[in-house]
């Protein structure tokens, strides 16, 4: 197998740059700046480019820290097997099904935003109109005044201090969602913050699965040896423990160790994928197997994407909308359930 030169990897990087600006969703890691996600693979290229100009390897100069993992990932696949439709394949997927799950979580704060701003509008005409009532009634009646008459008066008389700050949040929290979404996918930024977010760090494990299983299959496809293909395919997982793992299991293979089913490494992994790698049948191959877990873990995804679409906006306006709503009615009742006790005590 040829191996790959600098002319080929700057066609290969002008190409990502190109289908950036064309709009195409790719999956690469980077983070955008001023000039957007190319301007961004602009710069790797370059810094690539300088580091095998020194004299280093291809795969020296990928594995610099500048380089995202998503974005090696890619350029090793494309590089390795000549074909960047291929490589280009999985990062398409992951991009739109990261871009799918990123749109489910947005959607579900619609519900609970509207409830939040009608309690708000509700609050200032409570503030504004009902707080000097029941302060009146207070003095009329001569009843001392309670903790959540005071607290409500204390909203009302600094109300020019913070009536603008919820809609200027609002509306920098939309600015900044329409305008990360379309970087999302390139960035990983959707990635990122799904990973942290209850239910949807499954869902994001297994398009990293997803991608690893296609990866790992696409190299095998292109002949390269079992040990130097989990090292390249290490990078899509974009986690260090897992990246590290997959290396010291080429290393193993490498020296013709038998994978041990018990290794930590192992027992991160789903069973399905282990059994892949590990004891796929001689008849069925290790490579239909991959993408068969590859498959398999996009389907698991797909489908757990639905269920979200239907329970993360009920999830979600439960707990915010009725919170908002909660303390919204306790500001209200407590003064009231204060004046109450004070005219019966």
């Amino acid at each position: 197998m040829a191996t790959p030169t600098l002319a080929q990897f700057i066609a290969l990087n002008d190409q990502l740059v190109a289908l950036l600006k064309a709009g195409v969703p790719i999956h690469l890691g980077v983070v955008p700046g001023n000039r957007g996600a190319a301007g961004a693979v602009e710069t790797i290229g370059a810094t690539v480019a300088r580091r095998i100009g020194e004299g280093s390897s291809i795969a020296e100069a990928l594995d610099d820290r500048s380089v995202p993992s998503a974005y090696r990932c890619l350029a090793q696949l494309a590089l390795r097997s000549g074909d960047l439709t291929t490589a280009l394949t999985g990062a398409n997927r992951m991009a739109g099904a990261l871009d799918e799950s990123w749109h489910t979580v947005r959607l579900s704060l619609v519900y609970p935003l509207v409830i939040c701003c009608l309690a708000f509008g509700g609050f200032i005409l409570f503030c504004s109109l009902l707080v000097p009532t029941l302060d009146g009634m207070y003095l009329s009646m001569r009843i001392p005044e309670g903790s959540g008459l005071h607290a409500v008066k204390t909203l009302k008389s600094t109300l020019p201090y913070w009536i603008a700050i919820p809609p200027i949040g609002l509306v920098l929290l939309v600015s900044w969602t329409r305008f990360s979404s379309p970087q999302a996918s390139a960035s990983g930024l959707a990635g990122r913050i799904l990973a942290w977010l209850p239910g949807m760090s499954k869902t994001v494990f297994e398009h990293r699965c997803m991608n690893f299983s296609e990866t790992l299959a696409s190299l095998l496809d292109a002949e390269v040896p079992l040990p130097e293909s989990l090292r390249l395919a290490a990078a899509a997982w974009e986690d260090a423990t897992l990246e590290q793992g997959t290396r010291a299991l080429a290393a193993s293979v490498e020296r013709g160790e038998v994978p041990d089913d018990g290794s930590p490494f192992a027992t991160q992994l789903p069973p399905f994928l282990r059994w892949a790698i590990w004891h796929a049948d001689p008849a069925v191959g290790r490579t239909r197997a991959l993408r068969m877990a590859a498959d398999t873990y996009r389907e698991s995804a797909r489908r757990r994407i639905e269920r979200l679409r239907v329970l993360a906006p009920i999830v979600t306006c439960v707990v915010i909308g009725g919170g908002v709503t909660l303390l919204y009615g306790l500001a209200l009742f407590v003064p009231l359930a204060q004046m109450i006790r004070g005219l019966a005590s």
